[in-house]
């Protein structure tokens, strides 16, 4: 999992007066650095956020145990991340590449990845994904929650 993000702008850049900001998000870190840049920069309208996702719903994984149980119905802890944002643009794809000299994120959307968009950005900051621990168990990584 990689995130990033930008909130300032570069002085080179052809827009100087839009932040851009981009996150990559899969578990509580990414939506959570969404939501609190939202919060605390939502009101200037010179930043803009893109969150980009490859699943477009986050999932609550400290309940998923109560749903295995049948204690919780899954629509307890699985959102729409479009619900969970409140100005941040969301783009529902995959990042391909980070190139940290020319400051674009590419990102593809679809079945094909030759269906590409450059994501220009200012400032990048990476946070690092869980993996599950099935400890040893044969055959439990196709059925395991990614977190």
């Amino acid at each position: 999992m990689v995130s990033s993000w930008a909130i300032e702008t570069a002085p080179d850049r052809p827009h100087p007066s839009r932040h851009d900001a981009h996150r990559r998000p899969r578990g509580f870190a990414g939506i959570y650095a969404v939501r609190e840049l939202e919060r605390l920069l939502g009101g200037d309208r010179d930043v803009e956020i893109t969150l980009v996702n490859q699943d477009n719903y986050f999932v609550f994984t400290p309940l998923l145990h109560e749903v295995a149980a049948s204690d919780l119905d899954l629509t307890h802890i699985v959102n729409p991340i479009r619900k969970l944002l409140r100005r941040a643009a969301f783009f529902h794809g995959n990042v391909l590449e980070i190139d940290l000299a020319g400051r674009p994120v590419v990102v593809s959307h679809g079945v094909a990845t030759d269906h590409s968009h450059r994501l220009e950005y200012d400032h990048l900051a990476l946070a690092l994904g869980a993996v599950t621990n099935v400890f040893g168990t044969p055959r439990a990584w196709p059925s395991a929650p990614s977190p």
